[in-house]
């Protein structure tokens, strides 16, 4: 039995590092998405200027969309994964439902750009 104790903190620690690192590549896949889903908006959304286009699309990508990331992810958390805790999987639930809605937003950009190139006026 005190055998198993080793192993088994070992098996923990290479979990909780297998998490930090898809962790941060979640991260790093958000990051992307509201530089990319900020610039989107403040070039091809018209009626105000780039400047305020751009700082509203900040404000929206930084703290709106997180927000409701992470008040989905309450939601989201409760589905069984991996036979862990809810407070193991609020904070994955939570960053991954962010991905899932930038994701979204930066779909609905692209078509947008698309339809502003092929000369929609709207």
């Amino acid at each position: 039995m005190q055998e198993n104790s080793p192993n088994t903190t070992i098996e923990l620690t290479e979990g909780d590092a297998l998490r930090k690192a898809e962790r941060k590549k979640i991260l790093f896949f958000i990051a992307g998405f509201i530089a990319f889903n900020s610039i989107m908006f403040a070039v091809f959304i018209r009626g105000r200027s780039f400047g305020a286009n751009l700082f509203s699309a900040l404000n929206a990508n930084l703290f709106g969309i997180n927000l409701i990331g992470f008040l989905l992810g309450t939601i989201v958390a409760l589905i069984p994964y991996k036979g862990l805790s809810y407070s193991q999987k609020y904070l994955r639930a939570s960053l991954l439902t962010i991905l899932v809605l930038q994701g979204l937003m930066a779909i609905g950009l692209i078509f947008i750009a698309v339809m502003r190139i092929a000369g929609w006026r709207g």
